[in-house]
């Protein structure tokens, strides 16, 4: 989930090279509501986006107990500032800081997936 389009077009043909099946959010509202309505295996979640942010997105998560259980990977540019990460630390699958490689990417992604088996 990105607010940027270039961004989310490189990461669905990033991941789709690499054999993943991607949705694609530009926005927490739609993003939210494509959780809610497929349940994804991994969430990949942008943090500065506008109106609504990735935090924002991570507190309705936690509070939906329907959708709650939907890991998350935080893909950012920007540090993570303590008091804001520190309740999400346990909940999180992982922080991507951008840019990432594809192999990078890749590696990450495969150990997450390897680690649900």
């Amino acid at each position: 989930m990105d607010d940027d389009r270039a961004t989310l077009d490189v990461m669905d043909l990033l991941l789709r090279r690499i054999g993943y099946e991607t949705l694609l959010a530009d926005s927490v509202s739609y993003g939210l509501h494509l959780t809610r309505t497929t349940l994804p295996d991994l969430v990949l979640l942008d943090l500065q986006m506008a109106p609504l942010d990735g935090w924002e997105y991570l507190e309705a998560l936690t509070e939906d107990p329907d959708i709650s259980a939907v890991p998350v990977m935080l893909f950012t540019a920007r540090p993570l500032i303590d008091e804001r990460y520190a309740p999400y630390v346990g909940r999180l699958a992982g922080v991507l800081v951008k840019p990432v490689s594809p192999m990078e990417l890749e590696a990450v992604l495969e150990r997450f997936f390897e680690g649900l088996c």
